[in-house]
């Protein structure tokens, strides 16, 4: 707690909560926080990042204790701005590695495409299909272990709301056909794997029908067509896989 102490070096607040207006964050004086509590938060988003794409990239499951971390130390109110968490420092780094999550498309076929999925360029050169979809695997089950918490009994308010969660779901489901690429699937599939006890103990009903909106309505479009052209895409087909494993596995049929 003591760099929240450490008032020698402050600065303006205000670019580092884009949740908020800035009108509300000015009222009562100019915003000013402590600079180095700013650095070594913006320092932890970036290792839940790293670990993100290194771990839970291998085991979804890893990304539990990753969320409950992330979320715990954004909530802390001596790390916050007048009740405001200063999250939106992670949101950033996801904005620019998982567009896809804020409703961002791009073709995987054109080299400006893939930048606009987050195609990750390692020493000058583009990562392989398979190196970017395992970064889009351990981002998107990062997402819902940080948007799917229960704060129910925290005396603190949490820093990444459900909501966040359905936008970003809603945000997918909304792709048209002919703009859907392998990365909306991987995504989508390993945000809804293993969090469809916490989905459905937030939204009830609703849930579920979002959950048949994902992996029935969403597929059937078409989407992205396999490398031979005589079906859809792998990765398609693992989405629609989803509720046999769920049904199997957690006894919920769509």
């Amino acid at each position: 707690m003591q760099a929240s102490r450490l008032h020698q070096i402050m600065i303006d607040i205000t670019p580092y909560i884009a949740s908020v207006p800035p009108e509300q964050l000015q009222e009562g004086g100019n915003p000013q926080y402590p600079a180095a509590l700013l650095f070594l938060l913006n320092h932890f988003a970036k290792a839940i990042m790293s670990q993100l794409a290194q771990e839970v990239s291998r085991d979804t499951l890893a990304a539990d204790p990753i969320g409950i971390l992330a979320v715990t130390i954004f909530s802390t109110p001596e790390f916050q701005y007048n009740g405001h968490s200063l999250i939106d420092v992670l949101w950033a780094k996801y904005h620019k590695v998982c567009p896809v999550l804020f409703g961002i498309t791009g073709t995987e076929k054109s080299a400006a495409g893939r930048a606009r999925l987050g195609w990750r360029v390692d020493g000058g050169s583009e990562v392989s299909p398979q190196e970017h979809y395992d970064h889009m695997t351990g981002f998107a089950a990062g997402f819902a272990a940080i948007t799917l918490r229960d704060f129910s009994k925290s005396r603190n308010k949490s820093p990444a709301p459900i909501h966040l969660f359905w936008t970003a779901m809603a945000r997918i489901l909304s792709t048209p056909n002919n703009e859907q690429t392998p990365t909306h699937y991987v995504v989508l599939y390993n945000m809804l794997k293993h969090s469809v006890p916490r989905f459905i103990g937030f939204y009830g009903l609703t849930a579920i029908a979002a959950l048949r909106s994902a992996c029935i309505t969403f597929p059937s479009g078409g989407g992205p067509q396999s490398a031979s052209g005589t079906g859809s895409d792998s990765t398609v087909l693992a989405v629609q896989a989803l509720p046999h494993s769920w049904k199997k596995d957690l006894n919920l049929t769509l």
